[in-house]
């Protein structure tokens, strides 16, 4: 029989004290804390001392595979299934249950699991389940979730449970993991890309509206968006990236096999032959990255993932913790996960890491608040999310004092004095002349460069026929600049080249000289930073 660990014996320990005097209780663990394992260890503990019946109940297929599994594993108890292929069931001492199905035999016989002495309730947050505690009003029920905040703020979990028991939060389990590399958690590093502001997000219902983020996130900008920090900050590395809904993550993962990584997309709607395939696909693979849509957030234990690519915005912490926590699981050689955050989700529920007092927080529940108020902020020197009150980032070093914080989006081109800026899809062209061959020697390919004078031809072009401008003032060649300058970023992303110093200054003289052989423009009043600084100081306010 396997061992658990002393801060899960402490807990069931807890559990079962609290629950002589109280029979509604929720038990708190952070994901990957072995939450499945607890429970399990405390169903043997209750069955084998009482004769009543023990029912678990989940909302996921996975997780009755995983409760089954841990059972029999553990203990070697048999856990008889009750699904909606399973019309008869034997009698047993333990039941795993779907929630629907149970609720649907409860409903035409409220005897239907017999004596219940002990409910397990597998992520008791989730709204689903507040329909079935009136069946048990003997029974001790036990909720076990990591983040113990209801699906609805209107109805918290304190209304039906009356107390909670904590167990070992994530910043105890990361020191445990520093001492035992074999157990405990992964320490993350998170990086914030900011590809999407929240602000600019309709709300519906307590959460961003799906369609309306999807549409935005889909674009052509935010998918190239997620491309290059996949490249900046995961490349080669096994990756999980949650996604907004099925087009965008199929459009995402389009992204991404055309550049030639191994990418695949998973949602919902995927058949389990196919499901399985693609996750045993994940498994072997090193460099394998995986696109889905809300499935992978419970339920679900692939610790040899690295990264994990939050591509969207969600207004839950339990999401957002759920979503993050799939990178934490120990794998060997594994000394930290990336999280890319691309939502703007840590700057409003912080950090993965951070200790939450989840007794306050079920006693109390949170109103919603103004996003933005985690104690943290960004490292100037390398995006990472470091504590508010931290000058030395400790990833790279940077002093991160408080100064005016320019947004590094630079100036907004969507609209320049009422005329319509010049369209250019900067992936789209580096595909297009990928395939182009040199006009004297069509056995070898043009230059990829090419591609980067072409795209400073056509803003220029742009402006010419389109402003039907044949002078430029200082400003807007200054604006010009800065646009040649971001979608020359854009490309020495996607060709996995370095913005560094030498791409800079070339773009600049490039452009400074179209500038003057077509327009007889010369900078005369000031240098082009003090143009941009103007813009993104309205841009900011």
């Amino acid at each position: 029989m396997r061992q658990q660990r002393p801060d899960q014996i402490e807990g069931i320990n807890k559990l079962a004290l609290k629950a002589r005097t109280l029979k509604k209780l929720v038990f708190q663990l952070a994901t990957g804390g072995g939450k499945t394992v607890c429970f399990a260890g405390l169903c043997q503990r209750f069955i084998s001392k009482q004769q009543t019946r023990t029912l678990i109940l989940v909302h996921r297929k996975e997780l009755l595979k995983q409760a089954r599994k841990t059972l029999f594993d553990w203990y070697e108890i048999v856990a008889i299934p009750i699904t909606a292929n399973h019309k008869y069931f034997p009698n047993a001492q333990i039941y795993v249950a779907m929630v629907e199905t149970a609720h649907n035999r409860l409903k035409k016989n409220k005897n239907y699991f017999g004596d219940v002495g002990l409910v397990i309730v597998d992520e008791c947050h989730i709204g689903n389940f507040k329909k079935l505690y009136s069946y048990f009003p003997e029974s001790i029920i036990i909720g076990f979730t990591a983040t113990p905040i209801s699906s609805s703020r209107k109805d918290p979990l304190k209304n039906y449970f009356e107390d909670i028991v904590c167990g070992i939060d994530i910043p105890e389990l990361i020191e445990l993991w520093k001492q035992d590399a074999t157990k405990g958690l992964v320490p993350n590093r998170t990086i914030n890309v900011t590809s999407v502001h929240r602000s600019e997000l309709a709300v519906k219902n307590g959460e961003f509206d799906d369609t309306e983020m999807s549409r935005i996130y889909s674009s052509t900008k935010h998918v190239h968006n997620c491309l290059a920090a996949y490249q900046k900050h995961c490349l080669g590395k096994k990756t999980l990236i949650f996604n907004c809904n099925i087009e965008h993550s199929q459009k995402v993962t389009q992204a991404f096999q055309a550049y030639g990584y191994a990418s695949r997309h998973l949602d919902g709607e995927t058949d389990d032959i196919e499901r399985d395939k693609i996750l045993r696909w994940f498994a072997a693979t090193d460099n394998a990255i995986l696109n889905n849509v809300g499935v992978l957030t419970t339920g679900f234990d692939e610790p040899s993932i690295c990264c994990i690519i939050v591509n969207k915005s969600t207004m839950s912490l339990p999401l957002w913790l759920q979503m993050t926590g799939r990178g934490s699981r120990p794998y060997p050689g594994k000394e930290e996960f990336v999280i890319v955050d691309m939502g703007e989700n840590a700057l409003s529920h912080g950090d993965w890491c951070d200790s939450r007092n989840w007794t306050d927080i079920f006693r109390n529940p949170p109103e919603p608040k103004p996003e933005g108020e985690a104690p943290v902020k960004i490292c100037v020197g390398c995006d990472a999310l470091i504590h508010a009150s931290q000058i030395i980032c400790k990833y790279c070093g940077a002093e991160n004092r408080k100064k005016i914080v320019y947004d590094d989006s630079r100036i907004s081109y969507s609209n320049y004095a009422g005329r319509k800026n010049p369209e250019i899809d900067v992936a789209m062209l580096v595909r297009e002349n990928g395939a182009r061959t040199r006009k004297d020697d069509p056995t070898k390919p043009i230059s990829p460069y090419y591609t980067l004078h072409q795209m400073r031809m056509k803003i220029v072009y742009h402006v010419r026929k389109r402003w039907n401008m044949r002078s430029l003032d200082d400003k807007t060649a200054n604006i010009l600049i800065s646009l040649y300058e971001d979608k020359a970023k854009e490309w020495c992303a996607i060709t996995e080249k370095p913005w560094n110093g030498w791409h800079r200054s070339k773009t600049r003289e490039w452009m400074l000289a179209d500038l003057k052989k077509e327009f007889g423009w010369e900078p005369t009043v000031a240098p082009i930073e003090a143009y941009l600084n103007e813009y993104q100081q309205k841009q900011i306010s």
